[in-house]
């Protein structure tokens, strides 16, 4: 692949364009088959015809699309045009580049062709910078070759194999079967699937005619308890199987590679996806524990890094291992970024005295709902006072996993949060902003939050540490002062 002309995407790029708006081309066509139709008719054309110019003028545009859809991969940068009546010209030099994302679809992958999603640094938006929908694996593979080359001051070299290139990448961490199963069966994730499936159940319920629900609760009225035990049961297997198979599919063969300061991850078993980041964007780690992983002694490691091309697309987190055994974590982490600690740090936690404000701040969040409760069901209501038991284990949890420590350049932050405890470790220099705070009553009580930000996708996160004794949060403060 030359980098002087113009290249246009596989022709089946033309099906991502028109599913890619599948959604804009429906709403245009309902839009006007009403006017339409009245047209033809009063103009005597078989509406058949027409609505065929129709469909065929949608076609039109969508190739013209195509062909106006080109990118150049120079020894420089990347250059993207676009546009039918408006050209757009993107050029985006190999030394902005953040990440570069790839996935592709298990039935794309005997034709070598992939969707490359490209971010910079100074990209704000929600979206990628470019996206390459349909491309050949070489693409990808030349962008890398140029991005190596120019950052070590070379001329970009020739056209080589990409399987050659992927070879190159000895992978240094590859998910077996067994941490992957552990990783599927310790999520958290079954408990809104088991809401979702109760309230599609109500649902369900609700568009069957009540004749017939009267008539099959007379038959079965002596069975209608363990109809129901049954009902439950059949939803939390349905549930805990679909979670399971969703983490298995995700992450299956998950792999970390590492080469010339560039982490590379590949997963997915539908739909293989990857994404390559350079080690010194990463902002912040995070381990991350939920409450079953804690008891298993299993952690989660991920990335923090101003892009969004996280795990998750909310969060924006870049899995960097599903699952390691904790007291391993720092070693292997360390293998992979240098700059985080080889072991384990001793954390400072609260006192015990301090437990109190979580577990009050917990009850107050229930309190409302217990009043609402009570006001409307009477002694019925009474019931919801039960939820004050889950709201003071929350609080208890939030607060026996709140710790920090300063150790060397780096600030190592932990809290806990619907039972899911996460650490991380900022170095200092990617701290973007950080604050003390107290109110008049934690005055009284010689307490303060301390308040850390730092780059996380197209946003700063904010990360807290919540009721620690002064003299600790001042000692923290300063530190982050004397940069």
């Amino acid at each position: 692949m030359t980098s002087d002309q113009r290249h246009h995407l596989n022709l089946l790029a033309l099906f991502y364009f028109l599913f890619h708006n599948l959604f804009d081309w429906l709403v245009y066509i309902i839009l006007t088959v009403g006017p339409l139709n009245s047209f033809l008719k009063r103009h005597g054309i078989n509406p058949l015809v027409g609505f065929g110019g129709l469909i065929a003028l949608i076609v039109l545009i969508i190739a013209v699309r195509y062909w106006c859809f080109t990118f150049q991969i120079g020894p420089d940068m990347l250059t993207i045009n676009s546009g039918i009546f408006v050209k757009k010209h993107t050029h985006i030099p190999y030394g902005r580049i953040q990440t570069i994302q790839r996935s592709q679809w298990f039935f794309l992958k005997p034709f070598h062709l992939e969707k490359l999603q490209i971010e910079t640094a100074g990209h704000d938006d929600h979206s990628p910078e470019a996206v390459l929908p349909l491309v050949n694996e070489s693409v990808r593979a030349q962008i890398d070759r140029n991005r190596l080359t120019q950052a070590a001051g070379q001329q970009p070299i020739g056209d080589s194999n990409p399987a050659e290139t992927d070879r190159l990448a000895t992978p240094s961490y590859l998910i077996n079967p067994h941490d992957l199963n552990v990783f599927a069966l310790t999520s958290l994730g079954i408990f809104p699937l088991i809401g979702a499936l109760f309230a599609l159940y109500a649902k369900i319920q609700d568009m069957i005619p009540q004749r017939i629900i009267d008539s099959i609760t007379s038959k079965i009225i002596h069975q209608s308890l363990i109809i129901i035990v049954a009902v439950g049961l059949l939803i939390v297997i349905v549930s805990i199987i679909t979670s399971y198979l969703t983490i298995i599919q995700k992450y299956y063969k998950f792999t970390l590679t590492t080469q010339a300061g560039q982490l590379k991850t590949y997963q997915g078993l539908f739909q293989r996806s990857s994404v390559t980041i350079p080690t010194n964007r990463i902002q912040a780690i995070r381990l991350k524990q939920n409450v079953i992983r804690q008891l298993c002694r299993l952690s989660t490691i991920q990335a923090l890094a101003a892009s969004s091309a996280g795990d998750d697309e909310k969060s924006n987190d870049l899995m960097i291992i599903p699952v390691v055994d904790t007291s391993k974590a720092f070693a292997t982490l360390a293998a992979f970024i240098n700059w985080t600690p080889h072991q384990k740090v001793a954390l400072d936690h609260l006192a015990k005295k301090s437990y109190w404000y979580f577990i009050r701040n917990a009850m107050l969040m229930t309190t409302p709902l217990i009043v609402i409760c009570v006001y409307f069901f009477k002694f019925l209501g009474g019931l919801s006072l039960f939820l004050l038991i889950p709201a003071i284990l929350l609080g208890w949890y939030a607060a026996g996993n709140t710790g920090w420590a300063i150790n060397n350049n780096q600030l190592i932050m932990q809290n806990g949060h619907w039972l899911t405890r996460s650490q991380y470790i900022i170095p200092k220099k990617n701290v973007q902003s950080f604050g003390l705070r107290q109110s008049i009553w934690m005055h009284r009580n010689q307490l303060a939050h301390v308040q850390v930000s730092v780059r996380h996708g197209n946003h700063n996160q904010l990360i807290e540490l919540r009721y620690l004794p002064i003299a600790k949060a001042e000692t923290l403060f300063n530190w982050l002062k004397n940069r």
